[in-house]
């Protein structure tokens, strides 16, 4: 049975540790591709600033160049409704005709899930792949992940990632105060971002 990855996100911008949690997921659950899939409208972000899709995508275009076995859906983009999860992962699924589809998220993400539109029915119908750093909410993690499982049912694995300690907020601080980012995103983003004058 072919495995997908699909790692949803707002990626303004996509950073170094967005691509490094995608490969690992990719490399340690053998998926055939890592989708990633750019929010158009959060429902936890409705009240802030967000990057025009235009400059999202093309970001993540220059940061995935080259690597194979990723790619870029425009479903949320595509539609002008909020991006809940679980209508997207349903409708992706449904045109991936048995695979097995992996949710890719951060701890952070992971760990605020049960507050998501229909949480109930997204843990009992997807599986999920998520990211852990050393020291950070480990234990609160582990008894998160448990539970879940036991309440839910859920398929969830605990990558083993390289754990970099990157975040879009402190890109585009870095940014506006004129001090480099080329240790937090891929050269090409990094140049993207100055060549149009984003994050100023």
């Amino acid at each position: 049975m072919e495995r997908i990855g699909i790692f949803g996100g707002t990626f303004d911008p996509v950073h170094l540790g967005h691509i490094e949690l995608a490969l690992q997921a990719k490399e340690e659950l053998h998926l055939e591709k890592v989708i990633f899939l750019p929010a158009k409208r959060q429902p936890f972000k409705l009240n802030r600033k967000v990057t025009s899709e235009k400059h999202r995508v093309n970001m993540l275009k220059q940061a995935l160049q080259g690597k194979e076995g990723f790619e870029i859906s425009y479903a949320e983009l595509e539609n002008d409704e909020i991006s809940y999860t679980v209508n997207t992962l349903r409708r992706i699924k449904s045109s991936c005709h048995n695979a097995e589809v992996f949710f890719i998220l951060g701890t952070d993400s992971f760990l605020s899930i049960e507050f998501w539109y229909k949480a109930e029915d997204l843990l009992k119908e997807s599986s999920f792949a998520v990211g852990s750093r050393p020291g950070y909410k480990e234990e609160e993690l582990k008894c998160c992940i448990d539970r879940i499982r036991e309440v839910y049912n859920t398929n969830i694995v605990l990558l083993n990632n390289k754990k970099l300690p990157i975040s879009s907020t402190d890109i585009k601080t870095k940014v506006k105060m004129g001090k480099s980012i080329i240790d937090l995103v891929p050269e090409s983003v990094e140049r993207y971002i100055h060549e149009n004058g984003l994050y100023k």
